[in-house]
């Protein structure tokens, strides 16, 4: 296989150079100081997989993933362990994302192979190993006025999740998590979690009634935005 390696650190495309060419089955090892000179490399052709960092100058990463998908397998091989880049780049069709260090170089060229056969790959996003599975879909009819995004979120927390876990669900920061949960609760009037889910699964219920007791819901509480005049 043919490697292109898209860094702007010149020491770590030395490096990557050098442990990729003591694999077997590498052919070539090119490289690329960022993204617009990694696209223009593989439009020529003759590259078989990019390996890719996520910040670079002139054109990043992410900007850059779409003009290499579809001609070349690429793995994002960076520092940058923000689950929100992580989800947008597996979006945009990267087969893997990799943290530098986290792999030796046999499971490195294991994990480029595994991609070349169509698998995903990740490593370095303890505790998390693998992509969380997606949300469930926002329902068509949304009590309060929700946002799809609102939506989604109140779906998870009526499955009992607490903050921290939503955020790995979704692919959030803990901070929009909470952002997201303040709005709901103004929207739907609710004062805690138990009666926003209550709500949610029962928008024609009203609050009377809601259940106030139950199962914990995740650690903290949820101050809600003062009602509008």
């Amino acid at each position: 296989m043919r490697v292109l390696v898209a860094d702007d650190n010149a020491l770590i495309r030395l490096g990557l150079r050098a442990t990729l060419s003591e694999l077997d089955d590498v052919e070539s090892v090119e490289e690329a100081a960022n993204g617009a000179e990694a696209v223009e490399r593989v439009q020529a052709g003759g590259i078989d997989v990019v390996l890719l960092d996520v910040r670079m100058p002139v054109r990043d990463g992410l900007s850059a993933l779409p003009d290499l998908v579809g001609r070349a397998t690429v793995l994002m091989l960076t520092n940058t362990d923000d689950l929100e880049i992580v989800a947008d780049a597996m979006r945009q069709g990267a087969s893997g994302y990799i943290i530098h260090g986290s792999l030796a170089p046999d499971a490195l060229g294991s994990a480029i192979r595994a991609c070349l056969a169509g698998g995903t790959f990740t490593a370095g996003l303890s505790p998390w190993s693998s992509p969380a599975p997606p949300a469930p879909p926002a329902p068509p009819v949304r009590p309060g006025g929700l946002s799809t995004r609102e939506a989604e979120v109140m779906d998870v927390v009526a499955q009992g999740l607490t903050n921290t876990q939503i955020a790995r669900t979704l692919f959030l920061s803990e901070k929009t998590v909470k952002n997201h949960i303040n709005s709901i609760f103004s929207k739907l009037g609710a004062t805690t979690r138990a009666q926003a889910v209550a709500l949610w699964l029962n928008p024609s219920g009203g609050p009377q009634g809601l259940v106030t007791k139950g199962p914990e819901m995740g650690p903290g509480q949820v101050v809600p935005r003062s009602p509008r005049p």
